[in-house]
């Protein structure tokens, strides 16, 4: 059945070499429940990038490692003075996630460009794979590193400073975990999180970024299509949120005389949830919640919980957020309390190149299939990418739409099409003349 499907789609790429990297990947973290667990620079994450640094190196493709941890494999071209073409995604995962988001789109990455060699096409412009760093934020509640290390116009100091602030539940700094892998061996000694800027990229180093992902909803199930092109990724806002009450009794403090952080925060979620539903198209979520002193019979005295605001609209989202930040103060200030609200991470929505999206659609309409436009409301490292170069994204079908559990599945015929795509997405990006 697969050969008859690769005949019929005239496959150009290795479908079951990509096929089984995938699943052998998968298999580096896996769980009981089969989920998948790499986080950033954890023991999982470390052999994760030591078997794509060796796939890298049995295919022939000059890996190294930056600053930011950030693994490349390349094809240098007959003029490497030409700004590169840029495909990749990122290895790590949530908790107990799976093995496609992700990682997928980096193998397939590796694949495009082995299919170049083993056609003897040497480009005109260079042509790189990436797989970049701490795409989740699963270990850190801090995302995109690698991306953000390559954008030029990022302040590598003010990253520097949240790398120093960000720690996982056993109190480790991001950049103590960047230092501490850095020892692993040959390659991992190029991470070096106090020369962070060295990651930098420029403008004119980079003509155009790709990248392939599982949809991670179900519009393109409801459609019947395997493949879409993706028109634009929603900003976000991050923020995390102290309530701070009083702790006390449960039975000896009257319910007039209570300052009860727990249900000032319940009352702002409930906020949160009417201000985004009464928005034009604003979701926002609260999806981390620590009560303390956690005991069942002591009125919590301090609350903590994320806040999560995305929108494909910057305007929209920005007064969403402003919205939110205002409620939370005022119900603090009614109810006697006190309330922190610390912003995380703001990544600005970007709209996917109309050069890539014709590309794709070039690519799709040769194959003789549908042509489907969709918008991205999960976060990719193409929207931080956005601020540096072109990007374009393809989202291929993920089965009911699961994504981030164990069971997020995409089809053998789905990945095969989704990597064709954007082989000859990347020839005709290729062939393209000018800077």
């Amino acid at each position: 059945m697969i050969e008859n499907f690769m005949e019929s789609l005239n496959v150009t790429i290795d479908a079951n070499r990509l096929w089984n990297l995938l699943m052998d990947l998968g298999k580096i973290g896996e769980g009981d429940n089969a989920g998948v667990t790499r986080t950033s620079f954890d023991q999982k994450d470390i052999e994760a990038r030591k078997w794509f640094l060796k796939l890298l190196e049995q295919a022939e493709l000059s890996p190294y490692m930056d600053a930011a941890g950030n693994i490349f494999g390349q094809i240098i071209g007959k003029n490497p003075e030409l700004p590169a073409i840029l495909i990749g995604s990122h290895l790590d995962t949530v908790n107990s996630g799976g093995r496609f988001d992700g990682a997928m789109g980096v193998l397939m990455g590796v694949e495009v460009l082995r299919t170049l060699k083993e056609k003897g096409i040497q480009p005109e412009r260079t042509i790189k794979v990436v797989s970049l760093t701490d795409e989740e934020g699963a270990r850190f509640d801090y995302a995109f590193v690698g991306s953000t290390a390559l954008v030029e116009t990022e302040c590598s100091e003010k990253l520097k400073e949240n790398l120093a602030s960000a720690t996982d539940k056993d109190g480790i700094s991001y950049l103590e975990a960047m230092k501490q892998a850095s020892l692993a061996g040959e390659y991992f000694n190029q991470i070096n999180p106090d020369f962070i800027e060295q990651a930098q990229l420029g403008k004119n180093d980079v003509k155009a970024y790709l990248e392939v992902h599982i949809e991670q909803g179900k519009v393109l199930e409801n459609e019947d299509l395997a493949v879409g092109i993706v028109t634009g990724i929603s900003g976000g806002e991050w923020a995390e949120v102290t309530i701070m009450g009083e702790a006390g009794h449960a039975g000896t403090i009257g319910m007039k005389e209570r300052k009860d952080a727990l249900t000032a925060a319940a009352e702002c979620i409930l906020a949160i949830e009417k201000i985004a539903q009464d928005s034009s198209g604003s979701v926002a979520t609260v999806g981390k919640l620590e009560v303390k002193p956690g005991s069942s019979n002591v009125i919590p005295g301090r609350v903590e919980f994320t806040l999560d605001v995305r929108d494909i609209s910057n305007e929209c989202r920005l007064s969403t957020v402003t919205e939110i930040y205002d409620s939370i103060r005022t119900i603090a200030a009614n109810r006697g309390l006190g309330c922190e609200i610390r912003p995380v991470q703001s990544l600005s929505s970007v709209m996917s190149s109309p050069s890539v999206m014709k590309a794709v659609k070039d690519s799709l309409q040769e194959l003789q299939y549908p042509v489907y436009e969709l918008p991205s409301g999960a976060a990719h490292d193409a929207m931080v990418l956005g601020k540096l170069t072109d990007i374009g994204m393809i989202f291929v079908r993920s089965q009911s739409g699961i994504s981030h559990h164990p069971d997020e599945w995409s089809t053998f015929e789905d990945v095969a099409l989704g990597c064709e795509v954007l082989f000859r997405t990347t020839l005709k990006l290729l062939s393209t003349s000018g800077q």
